[in-house]
């Protein structure tokens, strides 16, 4: 049986066994759900042609039921095509697909929930634009999944990727730190490397609140996604340069699960603190 418990363990068991971290999640899935590697594949790979769908039959026209959400991923992408970027094609391109999967999942349509549904734009971003934007295949792309989802599952068992138990950390955050490590993957990192990108990148979330105004998905947590996305591309970046966390990456989940503890029920999911709680809140809820 392949079982890991901690980051730690995960690229202990790639390094003794000479493989890469998407093989050890992969037969770790294989094990405790009884799947031939195919079946494993295949699953995933139905995942990430979900995220390509979804950003794909992207609508801008379309509106919450609450009419205030939607239409910013369209206005990204015009200014993305302006010439006026300001970050480049590649960051632009993650900020635009994060900010449209969160308007999608705020319309309801078809999205992933990776690791949450209030964080779903943040790993679709980074790996669908990196597909479009170098030289990757589905195949790599689904090895990137496997790698986000060991990293999604240490979090989710040591700590929370819910917003009501940890605050935002704990969905954006996961989330962010899923995207770095794939992302560091995809770039050749090795497992050390891999885990330290999902260190940097949860570090800079920690405190995150969770204070959703209307107790919607929508305000901030669709505009997070997008600072999530680019938080994983820095992290990554960082990591994939040789520079590592100083913190050890599972104590900077066991702080995310400490501090989550720590916050405030009003600053948990329950519209009753932070952001929703303002007098712009106020006006939204009219």
């Amino acid at each position: 049986m392949t079982v890991y418990h901690s980051l730690q363990e995960l690229q202990d068991l790639a390094e003794d066994r000479g493989v890469a971290v998407w093989e050890i999640v992969q037969q770790a899935d294989m094990d405790a759900s009884e799947r031939t590697a195919q079946q494993s594949y295949d699953k995933m790979l139905e995942m990430y042609r979900a995220m390509k769908e979804a950003d794909a039959k992207y609508d801008g026209s379309l509106l919450s039921a609450s009419k205030k959400a939607g239409g910013d991923g369209e206005k990204l992408h015009q200014y993305n095509v302006s010439g006026r970027n300001l970050c480049g094609d590649f960051v632009g391109k993650v900020m635009e697909k994060a900010i449209k999967m969160g308007e999608s999942n705020a319309c309801m349509r078809r999205i992933v929930a990776a690791p949450t549904a209030g964080s779903c734009g943040v790993l679709p971003a980074v790996l669908l634009s990196y597909e479009e934007d170098h030289d990757a295949g589905e195949e790599q792309m689904v090895q990137a999944l496997y790698v986000a989802a060991g990293i999604g599952k240490v979090i989710a068992e040591n700590a929370s990727i819910a917003g009501a138990a940890g605050g935002c950390q704990a969905e954006i955050g996961s989330a962010s730190a899923m995207a770095a490590g794939a992302l560091a993957f995809l770039q050749g990192a090795d497992a050390q490397a891999v885990m330290h990108a999902a260190a940097l990148s949860l570090k800079n979330m920690l405190g995150l609140v969770c204070d959703p105004v209307a107790g919607l998905v929508e305000v901030p947590c669709i505009k997070r996604n997008s600072y999530g996305a680019v938080n994983a591309l820095v992290s990554a970046q960082l990591a994939l340069a040789g520079i590592q966390s100083a913190i050890a990456p599972d104590d900077v989940i066991d702080s995310m699960r400490r501090i989550g503890n720590q916050l405030p029920c009003e600053l948990k999911e329950t519209g009753k603190g932070g952001l929703a709680t303002s007098e712009s809140a106020e006006h939204y809820l009219k």
